[in-house]
Formats: C-alpha cells, sequence, structure tokens
C-alpha cells in the first residue's frame, strides 16, 4: 500500500506540460496532413470510378495495400493515445510496433490475396 501511494504521488508531482517545441511539431504534422489532403483534391482527378479511388485500379503492390489496411485499423484513440502514453511511462509501448510489423508481413501475403479475390475495398466487408 506505501509504494502504490509513493508511486502516485511521484506521478502527481510530474505534471506533464507541452511547450512550445511540442505545439510546433504539433502544428506542423496538422499542417502537412492538411497539405496532404489539399495536393490530393485539386491532383487527383484521375479517378473515374469507385474502384479507381478506392482500389488505385488494382495496379498499387502488395506492400502498400498491407500498410493501408494497417492504417484502417488503427483508430484515432490509438493516434493520439499511444504518443501521450510513451511521454508518460517511456518507450517500453514501442514494442507494439514489433507486432505491427508483423501483422503487416502475415497480412500481405496470407490475407491480402483473399481480399483481392474478394474484390473488397475495405477489411470490414
Amino acid at each position: 500500500h506505501r509504494i502504490l501511494t509513493l508511486i502516485s504521488s511521484k506521478m502527481e508531482a510530474e505534471r506533464a506540460l507541452l511547450g512550445l517545441v511540442d505545439y510546433i511539431i504539433f502544428a506542423l504534422m496538422l499542417l502537412v496532413s492538411a497539405g496532404i489532403g489539399v495536393f490530393f483534391r485539386f491532383s487527383g482527378g484521375q479517378q473515374k470510378t469507385t474502384e479507381e479511388y478506392l482500389l488505385a485500379g488494382k495496379d498499387m503492390s502488395i506492400l502498400p495495400v498491407a500498410f493501408s489496411l494497417m492504417a484502417s485499423f488503427l483508430s484515432a484513440i490509438t493516434v493520439i493515445g499511444v504518443p501521450a502514453e510513451m511521454y508518460r511511462f517511456g518507450i517500453n509501448l514501442a514494442y507494439l510496433n514489433i507486432g505491427y510489423i508483423i501483422g503487416m508481413v502475415v497480412t500481405a501475403y496470407i490475407s491480402l490475396p483473399v481480399f483481392f479475390e474478394l474484390n473488397a475495398s475495405t477489411a470490414y466487408e
């Protein structure tokens, strides 16, 4: 009981605040993300059908498709929560990325051929 009290009081004493550099990096991330969206909005007029838009006309190799599927499984809470967890508790959560790499390889060579055969455009179809 005493150890838990010491740990919780130490955690309360370490108040996590964002500094100027943190705000600059966050703003840059938002600007780059918005810039990518605006760029492809005005330059991506070649897609005429839903298949061309969602599946890139099935002209992509298997690895970018695997990355796309992996990204579709990540939720917004993961994008927001994982950096906060790593900031607060350290790099141990980075080991999760090893599982993502293994998952991408399995997805690329086992699951994706099934998606292509079924003509599925998302993992949830």
